[in-house]
C-alpha cells in the first residue's frame, strides 16, 4: 500500500488526546482512547505489510521481527535508561525496586502483566506514579505481532485467503463480545491484557485484509465518513471517563472511528490530517508517547502540582525531547543497514536488554539504595507498603476466586479449650481485609482466635444482590451464603462485618435482574437485607460487629507524609471526613433494635472536627486512596485499645 500522510495525522490525534488526558486536562476525561486508535492503526499497517507476503508465500517471520525491533526498541531502550537515571535519584527504595522489576518485565514484552499484577487498575492512585505504566500498550502490540502472523500463516495454509478473511471477521465479533464479558468480570485484566484487546488490533487487520474488496465511494461519502470517524474518536475522548466500562463495547466507538478515517482517505478530515504540522507530529508520535508519561509521573512523584503552566511546560519538554529522539535515535536505527534477524536481535535487542536487566537486578539487590534516605523515611515507606491483601492472600479473594471457601490457614491466633467459644469471624470486601490487622491486634490482646474471609467488591450482607454487574452481584450473593454457612457451622462469638459501605447514590444494588435506581427503594432494600443479615448472625449465637469505613484520601497520595519530609514540607496531608448518613442511619436503626450490636468507628481514632490525619505515631496509615496499610491498621488498633475497652473481653 502506498504511503498515506493522513494516517500520520491520525497518529497526531491519537497521541495528543492521550497526552492531554495524562496531563490532567479534565475535558479529555476519556483521552485514553487514543491508545485504541493506535491499536487499529497498528493492526491495519502491519497486516497491510504481511498479508500479501503470506498469501504469496514470501513471508519471513525473522524479517518481520527484525523490522519491528529496529522500529521500536532503540528509542525505548534510550528512554528507559534516562527514566531509570532520573527515578533512581528521587524514588523511595521500595518504589524504586518495583520500578526496576517493571523494567525487566517491559523488556521481556510482558509489561502489561506486570502493571496488572503490581499496580492494579489503570486509573488506581498508586499506578499514576509508575514511570513505565504506559508501556502496557506496547506489550499488547508486541504480543499481537507474535500471535497474529502465526494465525494468518496457519489459516491461509489450511483454508486459503478467502475463508481466512471471513474467519478474521468472525473472530473479531467473538472477541468483541469476550472483551465486554471480561470488563464485567475483571476490570484490571480486561484493561491490560491482549485477549480483551485483540479485537481492536484485529479490526485494523480486517480492514487491511478486505482493503482491495471494499467499495469505491464518492467524495461526499468520504467526507461524511471522515467526519463521523473523527467525531467518534473525539466524542469518546470527551464523554468516556475512568469509571466507564472499558474496553468492551465502549472501545468500539474510537476504534470504528479510526477505521472510518482510514477508509475515507479522500475525505475532508483526511485532508486536514495530511497537513504538514499534523504529519510531522504524527511522525514523532511514538517518541511523544514514550516520553510524556515518565515526565508527568516524575512531577506527580515529587508532588509538583500540575498547574496549567506546569502542564504546558511538560508538554513542551516532551515535544522537544521527542524531536531529538526521532532524528537521532529512531531514524538512524530504522535506516540501519543491519537487516538480518540474528544480528538485529543480538545487537539491537539482546545486548541492551541484558545490560538494563543486570543494572535493574543490581538495584534490586541493593534494596533500592536505601542509604539515600534517613532511617525514619525507610521505616515509613516500609509501613506504607505492608498490604494485608498480600499477607492474607489465602484469605482475601479477587473476584475471579469468589468460589473459594474459608480455610484453616486463615486462623488468627490459636484455638484452645479456654477460648474456643470466643472466636471472631471477619468477612466483607477489601475494606474488611484492610481492617484484619486491626482486629488481629484485638484478638491478640484478648488471647483468643479468629478467621478472615473477604472478597473484593462484595458487601457482607446476606441475600443482597450487590455488584457492578448482575453477574458480580450474583457471585457476591453466593459468597455471602458460604460465609453464613461457615458462621453457623463453627459457632463464632463475634462476627465482624466491614466494607467500603455505599452512599445513597450507589448504583450497585440489584433487585432480581433489575438495577435499583430509586433512592427510597435502595434504602429499604439495603436496610432490610442488612437487618436480615444481623438477625441471621444473632440466631447463630454470635454478636455482630459493624465497622464503619475509613475516609478516602480524595486524590491525595498515601505517600504524602513521606513526601512532605523528602520533597515539599508545605504539603497539606490532612483529609476531610465526609459523613455517610446513609450508613450511619442504617447502623443506628440496627443498634436501637439490637443493643448487643457493636459499632466501631475507626475514623474517631485519627479524625477531629471533620479533619483527619494521614499518619499516626509517625507512620503513614494508608497504602492507597482508600485502604489502610497493615502497619497503619495495627497503629489504629493500639490507639483503640488505649482509649476503649476491647469488645472481645
Amino acid at each position: 500500500m502506498n504511503y498515506r500522510s493522513d494516517i500520520d495525522g491520525l497518529r497526531t490525534i491519537a497521541v495528543f488526546v492521550v497526552i492531554l488526558n495524562h496531563a490532567g486536562f479534565t475535558f479529555f476525561s476519556g483521552g485514553f482512547v487514543g491508545v485504541d486508535v493506535f491499536f487499529v492503526l497498528s493492526g491495519f499497517l502491519i497486516t497491510s505489510i504481511i498479508y500479501p507476503k503470506i498469501v504469496e508465500q514470501n513471508f519471513s517471520i525473522g524479517w518481520f521481527l527484525s523490522r519491528r525491533i529496529k522500529r521500536l526498541m532503540p528509542v525505548l531502550f534510550f528512554i528507559i535508561t534516562i527514566t531509570m537515571i532520573a527515578f533512581t535519584i528521587v524514588m523511595l527504595p521500595q518504589d524504586l525496586m518495583k520500578f526496576y522489576r517493571s523494567i525487566i518485565w517491559v523488556l521481556l514484552y510482558a509489561g502489561n502483566f506486570f502493571m496488572w499484577i503490581h499496580h492494579g487498575g489503570y486509573f488506581d492512585g498508586n499506578s499514576q506514579e509508575a514511570p513505565l505504566l504506559h508501556t502496557w500498550s506496547l506489550a499488547v502490540e508486541e504480543q499481537y505481532y507474535f500471535v497474529w502472523p502465526i494465525m494468518l500463516i496457519m489459516s491461509i495454509k489450511l483454508f486459503g485467503p478467502k475463508l481466512t478473511s471471513w474467519f478474521s471477521v468472525a473472530i473479531f465479533i467473538a472477541l468483541t463480545v469476550f472483551s465486554q464479558w471480561g470488563t464485567e468480570v475483571t476490570v484490571g485484566a480486561a484493561y491490560y491484557l491482549l485477549p480483551t484487546r485483540f479485537f481492536e488490533l484485529l479490526l485494523g487487520s480486517c480492514l487491511a485484509i478486505f482493503w482491495q474488496r471494499l467499495p469505491i465511494t464518492g467524495k461526499i461519502v468520504h467526507n461524511l465518513l471522515s467526519i463521523i470517524g473523527l467525531g467518534l474518536i473525539i466524542g469518546s475522548a470527551l464523554i468516556l471517563t475512568e469509571h466507564s466500562s472499558f474496553p468492551g463495547y465502549n472501545a468500539l466507538y474510537p476504534t470504528i472511528g479510526a477505521a472510518l478515517l482510514i477508509y475515507s482517505q479522500k475525505g475532508f478530515i483526511n485532508k486536514l490530517l495530511a497537513t504538514r504540522p499534523m504529519v510531522f507530529t504524527g511522525n514523532i508520535s511514538y517518541s511523544l508517547y514514550l516520553w510524556h508519561w515518565p515526565i508527568f509521573a516524575l512531577m506527580r512523584y515529587m508532588s509538583i502540582d500540575l498547574t496549567f503552566p506546569i502542564q504546558l511546560l511538560c508538554i513542551t519538554i516532551t515535544y522537544i525531547l521527542s524531536i531529538f529522539s526521532y532524528y537521532y535515535i529512531e531514524q538512524p536505527f530504522r535506516k540501519s543497514r543491519i537487516n538480518s534477524f540474528t544480528p538485529v536481535a543480538i545487537k539491537l535487542y539482546a545486548i541492551p536488554t541484558l545490560v538494563l536487566v543486570l543494572v535493574s537486578m543490581y538495584g534490586i539487590g541493593q534494596q533500592g539504595y536505601q542509604s539515600r534516605f534517613e532511617p525514619k523515611i525507610v521505616e515509613m515507606e516500609h509501613a506504607l507498603n505492608t498490604h494485608s491483601s498480600e499477607s492474607r492472600k489465602a484469605c482475601h479473594s479477587a473476584f475471579r476466586d469468589h468460589q473459594r471457601l474459608p480455610v484453616n490457614s486463615c486462623i488468627i491466633g490459636e484455638k484452645s479449650d479456654s477460648n474456643i467459644m470466643k472466636g471472631v469471624f471477619i468477612f466483607g470486601d477489601s475494606h474488611a481485609n484492610h481492617i484484619v490487622p486491626f482486629v488481629s491486634e484485638l484478638i491478640k490482646d484478648a488471647d483468643t482466635w479468629g478467621q478472615d474471609y473477604t472478597l473484593d467488591r462484595c458487601l457482607p450482607i446476606v441475600g443482597l444482590n450487590w455488584g457492578g454487574s448482575l453477574y458480580k452481584a450474583e457471585r457476591c450473593k453466593e459468597r455471602n451464603y458460604k460465609a453464613l454457612q461457615h458462621i453457623q457451622d463453627h459457632g463464632f462469638k463475634y462476627v465482624v462485618m466491614a466494607a467500603s459501605w455505599p452512599g445513597i447514590g450507589t448504583n450497585r444494588i440489584f433487585s432480581d435482574v433489575d438495577r435499583v435506581t430509586n433512592n427510597l427503594q435502595k434504602t429499604r432494600l439495603f436496610e432490610s437485607k442488612l437487618l436480615n443479615s444481623v438477625e441471621l448472625i444473632i440466631e447463630t449465637g454470635a454478636i455482630p460487629v459493624l465497622v464503619e469505613d475509613t475516609p478516602t484520601l480524595a486524590g491525595k497520595s498515601p505517600k504524602c507524609p513521606i513526601k512532605k519530609l523528602v520533597f515539599n514540607d508545605s504539603l497539606d496531608c490532612d483529609i476531610s471526613l465526609e459523613a455517610n448518613t446513609f450508613i450511619s442511619d442504617a447502623f443506628s436503626k440496627l443498634k436501637n433494635k439490637y443493643p448487643q450490636v457493636i459499632i466501631i468507628k475507626p475514623s474517631e481514632l485519627f479524625c477531629d472536627k471533620g479533619t483527619c490525619t494521614m499518619e499516626l505515631s509517625g507512620l503513614p496509615l494508608y497504602r492507597d486512596d482508600d485502604h489502610l496499610n497493615e502497619e497503619g491498621a495495627k497503629v489504629l488498633a493500639r490507639e483503640y485499645l488505649a482509649i476503649e475497652t476491647n469488645f472481645i473481653n
